[in-house]
């Protein structure tokens, strides 16, 4: 995963919408997406459906993962990483006995010195707008190697005082794609797609 990548977060939506949802993602710059399991059935065929739709274009992830069985679930609908919305050592375990890409949620160092110690390089900071931006400078220095997921309360107001604290990722929801979105929503998708972005570059620049 690249710096500055930027992860959308579809949660809600109606199967028939996704794929016109995704392709908006993709023509404005965005091709990481994570669907929440937070309403497992449709979240699983929104998985399954962008993956037949988009075989090559899209890194597919699963998110709100809680159990094993839906770890098999969403792999076998077409995931290729799985984030979960906290730390649990053995479903963590399970996942990288698949060889699966995994980006757990973590809230304290002991977490994070378990993911580490599996060998995870990148953790989800959940939620961020908790934790601060003071959080992430302190334990930026016992864990120098890890990258930092925000993930929780992301939006244009926050998003460049996250990346200065040392956040490298950004998994952002209803501020990209509204829960439930629907094509109605298209335009709206893209402009903020395009907004989040552009923050993030000009930042680069300057």
């Amino acid at each position: 995963m690249k710096k500055d990548t930027i992860i959308a977060i579809i949660r809600g939506v109606d199967p028939g919408h996704v794929v016109e949802i995704t392709q908006a993602l993709l023509d404005s710059g965005i091709s990481w997406l994570e669907v929440s399991l937070s309403e497992e059935e449709k979240g699983l065929e929104c998985i399954r459906r962008i993956s037949q739709a988009f075989p090559n274009q899209v890194h597919l992830g699963v998110g709100t993962v809680c159990t094993p069985s839906q770890v098999d679930a969403s792999l076998k609908a077409g995931a290729n990483y799985i984030i979960t919305p906290g730390w649990d050592r053995e479903l963590a375990k399970y996942v990288r006995s698949k060889n699966v890409t995994m980006f757990p949620g973590v809230f304290s160092p002991g977490e994070i010195m378990q993911a580490a110690s599996l060998g995870i390089d990148t953790v989800k900071l959940f939620s961020v707008v908790n934790l601060g931006t003071s959080f992430i400078k302190n334990v930026s220095g016992p864990f120098p190697r890890m990258n930092w997921m925000a993930v929780g309360g992301v939006n244009k107001r926050n998003i460049l005082e996250l990346r200065s604290a040392g956040c490298s990722s950004f998994a952002i929801g209803s501020e990209l794609v509204p829960r439930g979105a629907t094509t109605d929503h298209l335009e709206a998708i893209k402009q903020a797609a395009i907004s989040f972005q552009q923050l993030l570059l000009e930042e680069c620049i300057n």
